[in-house]
């Protein structure tokens, strides 16, 4: 998280998106520098319950209507476990919506599963310090089921680049991610498969987490 949120305090103004909800410990850290906070609260929007039903063009059209806050550049992408609850044409749809405001200059952050099979605990998540993330149970939110694999999440989402990947307890893999011009699928592929998963120690068993 510290190279995702390099930068915030700086004389210039960073654009932020959070996915949402948007925790207190987020608001409260963004308001101590120079950043304008977007809420989007996705996970509270009828996009995860009609994505089956909608045809690609519509879901982007749906996410364009969710992110209507954004006028313009962001700087930092907090998608948290987000990509989780979405099938991979949702989140292309919700990739294809944020083209208009990423740059190679935009940083991004999620918690995506290792793989499939493993279970998404369903929690929200906040910015306590650069280094420091703090989570809670968020039982009302969706259930995930299925999410797809990190990897697949990486390839889906073309507008960026994997930076590092953590493998953290729970099956669920760390992302930081950069903006880039928007790759073709092969280059995504490859960029995706040739990222190696950092191992971690398995950290106590607590809220709050110190995160790189």
């Amino acid at each position: 998280m510290a190279w995702v949120v390099d930068g915030i305090g700086a004389q210039r103004r960073i654009n932020v998106l959070d996915v949402g909800p948007a925790m207190p410990q987020t608001v409260a850290f963004l308001n101590s520098t120079r950043s304008q906070l977007h809420v989007a609260d996705l996970l509270n929007s009828a996009i995860i319950e009609q994505q089956h039903q909608l045809d690609p063009d519509r879901l982007t059209a749906r996410f364009d209507e969710a992110l209507w806050m954004l006028d313009e550049p962001l700087d930092v992408c907090l998608f948290w476990d987000f990509p989780n609850y979405l099938s991979l044409q949702a989140l292309a749809a919700f990739n294809q919506a944020l083209k208009p405001w990423v740059t190679p200059r935009t940083r991004a952050h999620a918690f995506c599963a290792v793989k499939r099979s493993a279970p998404v605990m369903q929690h929200r998540y906040g910015i306590l310090s650069p280094r420091e993330i703090v989570q809670a149970r968020a039982p009302e939110h969706p259930q995930a089921t299925l999410p797809p694999p990190w990897r697949h999440v990486v390839r889906t989402l073309s507008l960026f680049e994997a930076v590092r990947g953590t493998l953290r307890r729970g099956g669920i893999v760390e992302v930081i991610l950069r903006g880039t011009a928007l790759q073709s699928a092969t280059a995504a592929k490859q960029q995706a498969s040739s990222l190696e998963v950092e191992q971690v120690p398995k950290p106590k068993p607590e809220d709050r987490r110190a995160v790189g």
